[in-house]
């Protein structure tokens, strides 16, 4: 009865820790306000209306925006939505990669969100399509599954580890507390002469 109780704290451990640290949503989170700049500036885009979109993009770079919207805008229209794949910091802003794949092709976009007069704009936007992806989000890839394996081989050690601990404590206990043996020293009695 008792190994069968041992093997299934074994299974349940190893089912445990395997599941340990695992996202529903592998891409990483926007914070809040750089989320309330980009979000509404992807659907001014996608949705072509170039005006709504400049209230997101930081003075300096309106004129550089102008130039390429309609293409962009085209581009994002035809894309399925783009999720967030990489995100860096950078200062009070951040660089931020939106990756998709339609059909055989990748769509791109870069955008980098900084502060300007203490509220975050978009300072620069760009979107690409290309045949592979981004080399960034393979190798963003690559680690996770890197990490995933890893954390098995540290899971699975640490079981393997209690279990050979348990079959010790259980097998082998002179290891760790010697067997009871009653000690036969003699003993030499001595009595003392109180008298004076």
């Amino acid at each position: 009865m008792s190994r069968i109780f041992l093997l299934f704290w074994m299974s349940i451990a190893a089912f445990g820790l395997s599941a340990c640290n695992r996202s529903t949503d592998a891409r990483p989170p926007l914070p809040e306000e750089i989320t309330a700049v980009v979000k509404p500036f992807y659907e001014a885009v996608r949705r072509g209306d170039q005006k709504a979109a400049e209230k997101y993009v930081a003075p300096g770079f309106i004129d550089d925006s102008r130039v390429q919207f309609a293409e962009m805008s085209r581009i994002l229209k035809d894309a399925p939505r783009l999720a967030p794949a990489i995100q860096q910091r950078q200062g009070s802003g951040a660089y931020l990669t939106f990756a998709g794949q339609h059909g055989k092709m990748w769509i791109i976009s870069e955008v980098r969100v900084v502060r300007y007069r203490n509220k975050p704009m978009i300072e620069y936007w760009d979107v690409t399509t290309a045949d592979k992806a981004p080399e960034l989000v393979t190798h963003a890839q690559d680690m996770k599954r890197f990490t995933r394996y890893a954390l098995m081989a540290v899971a699975f050690a640490a079981l393997a580890g209690l279990a050979s601990l348990i079959w010790m404590v259980r097998n082998r206990t002179h290891i760790i507390a010697p067997e009871a043996t009653i000690e036969t020293r003699r003993v030499a009695a001595t009595v003392r002469n109180m008298e004076p």
